[in-house]
């Protein structure tokens, strides 16, 4: 087993989907979780981008992904706090990344947002996976979803996991992330 390859056995997409957003919540450590093991496997933040822009190499399991992008709970929860502004602070972060060469096979995005309210911090953040790229206009692929929703409250953190697939990234993804990014502009004017 290549060295790559034992980085990452025993190792879910959920797994570096938690602790990306745990890292971007600024939470130090979630007692009983046991996601401190991955902490002190992948420490450096060099090598964490270098996993998280790995994620493709992980065995992505796309059955389950039935539920379509809009029906997705975490979707209208962010879009309504948005819009809302009912919250403290807001963070948003992403990370595109090509693979194999450029928009040939495959690509992944990696989305976080995470509010701050009321002695709590709720994060989401979303992977958006396209296990195969259409040649002629990749986005129009189709693809999978993986949400994951995180409340930090009072030192404790409750976690919920969302799935959906899509069969245009550009018609049915694409308009949600401009409608977010559109939203959270809002925010940071003065």
């Amino acid at each position: 087993m290549s060295g790559r390859k034992k980085r990452f056995a025993g190792i879910k997409v959920e797994d570096i989907l938690n602790e990306e957003l745990r890292r971007e919540m600024g939470v130090e450590t979630e007692p009983g979780t046991g996601k401190l093991k991955l902490q002190q496997r992948f420490s450096s933040i060099d090598e964490w981008e270098d996993i998280m822009h790995s994620v493709y190499e992980l065995p992505i399991e796309l059955e389950g992904y039935t539920k379509k992008v809009h029906d997705l709970h975490a979707l209208k929860e962010m879009i309504d706090t948005l819009a809302s502004q009912d919250f403290a602070a807001v963070k948003r972060s992403e990370s595109r990344k090509k693979q194999l060469k450029q928009f040939v096979r495959t690509m992944s995005m990696y989305y976080n947002l995470v509010f701050t309210k009321r002695g709590e911090k709720v994060g989401y953040g979303a992977l958006i996976f396209f296990p195969h790229l259409s040649r002629d206009n990749p986005e129009r692929s189709s693809g999978i979803v993986l949400v994951e929703r995180k409340v930090m409250k009072n030192g404790k953190s409750d976690s919920r996991f969302e799935r959906a697939r899509f069969d245009d990234f550009l018609i049915e993804v694409r308009p949600y992330i401009d409608t977010l990014g559109n939203l959270y502009r809002k925010t940071r004017k003065p």
